[in-house]
């Protein structure tokens, strides 16, 4: 068995559960007593920090290695037809 680095989709679901956490506590805290800027402004960094934490590099780069791998499957899958 081998250690494999998590897949950057991986990593794109535990950063929005990880803000998705951070949302809703905020609204929460909203509905309850309200906001002040304090938290207007922790919400709009943690917003801000997803938006860096998201590797869209990388995600790209894993679906069009995906796509690849899925074409090569689908020709070789017609071409044994023949």
């Amino acid at each position: 068995m081998t250690i494999q680095a998590p897949s950057a989709a991986n990593q794109l679901a535990l950063t929005l559960e990880q803000f998705i956490g951070k949302a809703e506590a905020f609204l929460q805290n909203h509905y309850v007593v309200g906001s002040d800027s304090s938290d207007v402004q922790t919400i709009l960094k943690a917003i801000a920090n997803l938006q860096l934490d998201v590797d869209t590099e990388r995600l790209e780069e894993e679906f069009r290695l995906h796509q690849e791998k899925r074409d090569l499957m689908v020709d070789h899958f017609d071409s044994s037809w023949f």
